[in-house]
């Protein structure tokens, strides 16, 4: 088959969307399939065999971070006939209501498709625009398209409930060979743990200090690193640096390799994201890792944290209750060497090589009608 993957965020920018794309797509090729993947321009690092195109502007709602995009009537037209000249056959769309460009280029090819909803709806009472537009665009494409595929149980019992039943819950599998081949058994030392993703309201990174502040009270050479950037960076620093908060270090979002060191190397990876998860995959990740995650229960999240895992899930916005099970697991060894093991079994169920074939599934049959 040749299939195009439209991505609406520029692959040049880290994101669980676009990691599943990138995987996925290397995964299709050595499966004899033929890929392209077209995403908006990011920042200059062309590498990966993406095809960026138009242009974009930066956006956030909701305290997500995304591009706003389309491309010029020429070059959609140079693109399309590009397409159609290599012999597309179908259609993976990503979140599709990202304005604007993966419709531009979905409705110009005219394709069968394959959307993957990847997002769950805002959460909240009254009107608000942002839902009222994705709910409005669901639907819209729901109708034209010849399989909608989302990610987890929540954002399925979400769409249900508004009528829109999607046609198969499917993880966004990425490879995990890398992250697995970094397991290895917990060095001695200090507990360490880590944090790796954007610095936002929406992440619960504003729990950290005060959570490390509490554990630091009972484990005095604890160590946490906070990897990533984002709006809230001067202010997490002020209040590690104001409350004289021992152990904590911040540094840059590290590249692929290093983020996978800086994960293995840890006792545990700390998520409090409060919600807008729809699944997880940095917990996949640290699980192959042979890394336990302790994340917030948000509906995302706790799809991919069962049995053994839920006991790695806390309260989202607690610092408290997050400080509690951190300093239980690192007083208690054998249980965090348990959850490692179950941890890596339970990742493998993920890897692209296990969810891959239901896609590929879903693309013959869109083709064949």
């Amino acid at each position: 088959m040749k299939i195009v993957q439209i991505s609406p965020y520029a692959m040049s920018r880290p994101g669980g969307v676009q990691t599943h794309v990138r995987d996925l797509s290397h995964w299709l090729r050595g499966q004899g399939h033929a890929v392209r993947v077209l995403c908006p321009p990011g920042d200059g690092t062309l590498q990966g065999g993406w095809e960026e195109i138009g242009h974009h502007r930066n956006m956030s709602l909701h305290d997500t971070g995304f591009e706003v995009s389309r491309a010029s009537r020429p070059a959609l037209a140079s693109k399309l006939a590009d397409l159609r000249d290599w012999g597309a056959e179908a259609v993976h769309l990503h979140t599709p209501w990202t304005p604007m460009l993966a419709w531009q280029l979905w409705r110009g090819l005219a394709l069968p498709t394959v959307a993957t909803l990847h997002a769950t709806l805002p959460e909240g009472g009254g009107f608000d625009p942002f839902r009222w537009y994705i709910r409005s665009a669901a639907r819209y494409f729901a109708r034209r398209v010849s399989a909608v595929v989302v990610p987890s149980q929540a954002p399925f019992d979400q769409w249900h409930a508004m009528g829109l039943t999607p046609d198969l819950i499917l993880p966004p599998a990425i490879d995990l060979a890398a992250w697995a081949a970094r397991a290895a058994p917990t060095a001695s030392g200090p507990f360490r743990a880590a944090y790796l993703g954007r610095l936002e309201d929406r992440k619960g990174v504003h729990l950290l200090p005060q959570t490390w502040q509490t554990v630091r009270s009972a484990l005095p050479d604890a160590e946490l690193t906070i990897a990533g950037s984002g709006p809230l960076e001067a202010t997490l620093k002020a209040e590690t640096t104001n409350k004289a908060i021992k152990g904590i270090s911040f540094i840059p979002a590290p590249p692929d390799a290093e983020a996978r060191a800086l994960v293995a190397a840890a006792d545990l990876l700390l998520a409090p994201a409060l919600h807008g998860e729809s699944f997880g995959l940095v917990l996949v990740e640290s699980l192959a890792a042979g890394t336990p995650p302790l994340a917030a229960a948000n509906p995302g999240y706790a799809t991919v944290m069962t049995g053994k895992g839920r006991s790695l899930l806390v309260p989202p916005n607690d610092a408290s209750a997050m400080a509690a099970r951190i300093i239980a697991l690192a007083q208690n060894p054998a249980e965090l060497a348990a959850l490692r093991d179950w941890g890596q079994a339970h990742a493998a169920t993920f890897d692209i090589s296990a969810q891959g074939p239901a896609l590929v599934d879903l693309f013959r049959k869109a083709i064949e009608g």
